[in-house]
Parts: C-alpha cells; sequence; structure tokens
C-alpha cells in the first residue's frame, strides 16, 4: 500500500513539473536576458555544468531499502489515504567540510515520532563500514551509527501522521532527533515549514529541512552545494537541486556578491531549465565559528524571464580568504497554484 501511494505521488508530482515549467527558447535575443542573470544563458550545458568537481561533489544519495515498507504494521498507518506526509532531510557534522577536523564526532542517534510512522528512503554520506542503520524494529523509531570528521552524514526520512479518528486519542504529536552533541523535539506541525540550522559552539552543525508532501500540487523540493570563494577570488556556489523525494534533478551554478546572486538550473543531462536570481544576507548574532553563515532567497525563470519558483536556504562560507562553504535550502515551483499550506517559503 505505501509502495503504490508513493509511486502515485511521484506521478502526480512529474505531470505537476511538466504542467509547470516552461524550457522554451527566449523569444528575444539570449544576450538581453543574459545581462538581467549575471551573464547566465538560457541555453544547454554539458552535464553537471562540464566540471568534474560538481559531477563528482554533486551525486545522489544513496537510496535505503527500509524493511518496514513490507509490514502490515505500516500499512495500517498508512491504511486512510487522508493521513498526513512529510519530507524530511537531517544532516550534521561539518556541513561545509574542514580538512582541520581531527577529532572524530559519534553522532549516533535515533530519530522518533510519537504517533505514526517513519520510512526511512535515503542514506546522506554514510562510509561503508563505518556508518550504518541498526535493525528496524519499531515503525516509530530510527537508529543509526555515525561517525564524523572533516565532513557531514545524514537521513532522508518520510514521517507518515494518519488522521485522528474516534479510536485514537488526540496527544501532543512530536518527533524527536537525539544524539550525543545535540538532541531537540519539534511538533509534526512544525515539518510543513522547517529550514532551520542549529550551530554547536565547535564547527559543527545540525541542518533541518522539510515540508508537507501534497498528493495533487505543485512541485517541490531540496536544494544543497557550496558556497564560497574559488580559487580566482570569485564568490560561487554550485550544487545539486533534488526533487521531493530527494532525488537528484540536475545542478545549478552561479556567482554572488554584493548581496545578490545569479545562476542557472540544468537537469542531469545538461538541459536548461532555469535562471536564478536573489538576494542574500549575513548572519549577525552567532558564534566567532559560525559568523559567516547566512541566509539566501531569490526565484528561478524560464527562457524568457518569466518566474516559475522560489528558492529559499541558509549558506556558510569558509571563514578562509579562499575555499568553499555549504548551502542548504528548498525550492517550489508555482505552476500557477497558490498552496494551501504555509511552508513558510513566502517569508
Amino acid at each position: 500500500m505505501l509502495q503504490k501511494l508513493f509511486v502515485t505521488i511521484l506521478a502526480l508530482s512529474l505531470i505537476a513539473l511538466v504542467g509547470g515549467c516552461s524550457n522554451d527558447s527566449t523569444s528575444g535575443d539570449v544576450a538581453d536576458i543574459s545581462e538581467e542573470f549575471g551573464g547566465f544563458k538560457p541555453i544547454d550545458e554539458e552535464p553537471a555544468f562540464g566540471s568534474a568537481v560538481i559531477a563528482s561533489e554533486m551525486t545522489d544519495d544513496v537510496e535505503f531499502d527500509d524493511p518496514m515498507l513490507t509490514t502490515a504494521e505500516v500499512e495500517a498507518v498508512i491504511a486512510n489515504e487522508t493521513a498526513d506526509i512529510y519530507a524530511l532531510r537531517i544532516v550534521w557534522g561539518q556541513l561545509r567540510f574542514d580538512s582541520t577536523v581531527t577529532e572524530v564526532t559519534d553522532w549516533s542517534g535515533t530519530l522518533s515520532v510519537s504517533r505514526g510512522g517513519e520510512v526511512l528512503r535515503r542514506l546522506i554520506k554514510f562510509e561503508d563500514g563505518q556508518d550504518y542503520i541498526l535493525d528496524r524494529t519499531d515503525r516509530k523509531l530510527i537508529e543509526w551509527t555515525s561517525l564524523t570528521t572533516v565532513h557531514h552524514d545524514g537521513i532522508f526520512v518520510n514521517i507518515i501522521i494518519p488522521k485522528l479518528d474516534d479510536t485514537i486519542v488526540a496527544t501532543p504529536e512530536t518527533i524527536t532527533f537525539s544524539t550525543a552533541p545535540f538532541e531537540i523535539s519539534f511538533d509534526i506541525a512544525d515539518l510543513a515549514a522547517m529550514d532551520t540550522i542549529y550551530y554547536l559552539d565547535d564547527s559543527s552543525a545540525i541542518a533541518f529541512q522539510a515540508f508537507k508532501v501534497e498528493r495533487v500540487g505543485c512541485p517541490k523540493g531540496f536544494l544543497a552545494g557550496r558556497w564560497g570563494i574559488d580559487e580566482a577570488g570569485v564568490n560561487i556556489f554550485y550544487g545539486k537541486w533534488m526533487s521531493q523525494h530527494n532525488i537528484l534533478q540536475g545542478h545549478l551554478s552561479g556567482s554572488c556578491a554584493n548581496n545578490e546572486f545569479f545562476g542557472k538550473y540544468i537537469d542531469k543531462f545538461g538541459q536548461f531549465e532555469g535562471l536564478i536570481k536573489g538576494r542574500y544576507h549575513t548572519g549577525n548574532s552567532l558564534s566567532p565559528k559560525h559568523r559567516h553563515a547566512g541566509w539566501f532567497r531569490g526565484y528561478y525563470y524560464n527562457a524568457d524571464g518569466n518566474i516559475l519558483g522560489v528558492l529559499k536556504g541558509h549558506y556558510h562560507e569558509n571563514p578562509k580568504e579562499t575555499g568553499m562553504g555549504n548551502f542548504f535550502g528548498r525550492w517550489k515551483n508555482y505552476c500557477g497554484q497558490i498552496p494551501d499550506i504555509d511552508d513558510g517559503m513566502e517569508d
């Protein structure tokens, strides 16, 4: 039942995406519209922009075959097709990669929900032989072993919360992330508009991104990549564009300066998908080890300069004069609809 439900959701998302994104060639001069987008043009590129770095770093996460999918217990949780489903991406450790970190941090821990169930979909940068998921025996609990040094680990999960009926006693609905370095609980409802990073006293951090999965609605998904200064001293960003199922759809690349950023998004084969522009701002209340962090927000456009959707998230530069930090974000396609759910993207 669960597998059938998510196949249906994926199919509806793809239909909406086709109907909502227009990649027709611009009716004007490519050079004219590129002036509005920092010189980026609405044309096809080589896959991964022809960059070996992007192709090797910005790859897809590893799919996890959750045995809970085959249990009658989980099927019963979502038997009511009005169940609320959330997409949740969590990453912990050195978000911006730090080659100077030599001490191992043990992030072994759990993700638990008070009601409903969890389906683990993908593993993020888990290292074979070191990081792994413990055998799942409880639909409301995911347990893992995770050790990090210079980089980060993470998971992508679907949270399924059945609607309350006369047989279910109403209680607070919470989700709890618990590790030795950091622990926190949220209301399940917070997942509809979650884009939060918690910075620890050392150089590590934990990023939470989530939204509610709509069975019929406009496409949405996640962004992740690198943000900083290249060897030529140019402020740039590059990364991966992911679906609401955290599956790689393509790549984005661009430049940023004076609180503005410009770029473009292509699919996995290099086909033009959208031009990007927006603004970014540096935070002013972070600890010394995280002062180079901030947030960004912008839009992506078709070849004629019409808005297709919005993107928003957080970035963290490398505190050195050169070097790449990171960014994490979400995107949402408008496709002619105004969503009923407050997902925090319009703030």
